[in-house]
């Protein structure tokens, strides 16, 4: 039995829950005869509620846009967020419609910023119901929601920001903060908002709404190793190099030792690791090796610097096989 688990999702008190639900209602299921006890309809309903739950807390998602020096860049950042009055922005104020069910973009809306003499401006929010033309963008209409209730394709800026509302567009002062765009290739997928690593990323820092500096990050050195995206080729790595010589003589107990990944080198070796969860001397020596020795492990630069993502996976021992 082989599994594995990364950080990837921020620890809340939802996944603390899926976890325990995991392990009270799942789980036994497929342990010995529990199995023939199970009643069916409760294990698919769960998991679907588990499936549909994470999918909701884990996607990626559409970005806004944002106009620079003529060029339209994808902008890894929702500038409405920090506006001070942020819980306004919602499909019945923006649009007057309750929305649709879209995971690619919870917000419902994709704005369009531009930088102007060196201020940022707000000068569209388009409701993400609605299909699209833009490149690699598949927004369009959801189902569940009647066609006539997604409200009106673009908010209406002066009736949202009367205040700094002048010549068609929003001047942003709200906004202090550095925004990223991405460029270049695609180099690391990762099924999280505004996460997924690009060769390149492109800093603006606002202040006020003004820009006072812009930055090229380059993540280039980033790469993803094939053990990590094949479970099915690392479970085979694992077990195939497992030396029974550094294991105890003999032993009628199943082992089982949890090794956590710290940090890779650039070139994708393995440098740093610890046991999370041992199960004896000659185990978690046997377990380090084998961890220490896959040949590549992932390499990720965000904002032109190396990121170390911790990856817990558990290894198991069973000699009782010897004895067969």
């Amino acid at each position: 039995m082989f599994s594995f688990s990364g950080k990837k999702l921020k620890r809340s008190k939802v996944f603390t829950f899926l976890r325990i639900l995991y392990r009270q209602m799942i789980e036994p299921f497929f342990i010995g005869d529990l199995i023939k006890k199970t009643n069916m309809k409760i294990i698919i309903a769960t998991l679907t509620y588990l499936l549909i739950v994470i999918k909701a807390f884990g996607t990626a998602q559409i970005p806004d846009v944002i106009i620079y020096k003529g060029d339209t860049l994808s902008l890894y950042a929702c500038p409405l967020g920090s506006h001070p009055q942020a819980e306004l922005m919602t499909p019945n104020n923006l649009f007057g419609s309750k929305g649709c069910f879209f995971t690619a973009c919870w917000r419902n809306y994709i704005a369009t910023w531009e930088i102007i003499d060196n201020e940022l401006f707000l000068v569209e929010i388009r409701n993400a119901c609605y299909p699209s033309s833009m490149n690699d963008v598949a927004i369009s209409f959801r189902g569940k929601v009647d066609q006539d209730s997604i409200g009106n394709e673009y908010a209406d800026l002066k009736a949202i920001f009367p205040h700094r509302f002048c010549n068609g567009k929003v001047k942003a002062d709200w906004v202090n903060d550095k925004l990223y765009s991405p460029q270049g290739k695609l180099l690391y997928y990762i099924h999280d908002p505004f996460q997924s690593i690009y060769e390149k990323e492109l800093e603006f820092t606002f202040e006020n709404g003004n820009l006072l500096s812009t930055q090229v990050f380059d993540n280039s050195k980033t790469k993803e190793s094939k053990y990590k995206s094949n479970e099915k080729l690392l479970i085979e790595f694992i077990y195939s190099n497992i030396k029974r010589e550094n294991l105890p003589e003999s032993d009628s107990i199943k082992r089982r030792v949890y090794v956590t990944i710290i940090s890779a080198d650039d070139n994708g070796k393995i440098d740093s690791v610890r046991i999370a969860r041992g199960a004896g001397e000659l185990y978690d020596k046997e377990a380090i090796r084998i961890i220490k020795s896959i040949p590549e492990w992932d390499v990720t630069y965000r904002h032109g610097k190396k990121v170390n993502h911790r990856w817990t996976i558990p290894i198991q021992f069973d000699l009782s096989l010897d004895e067969k």
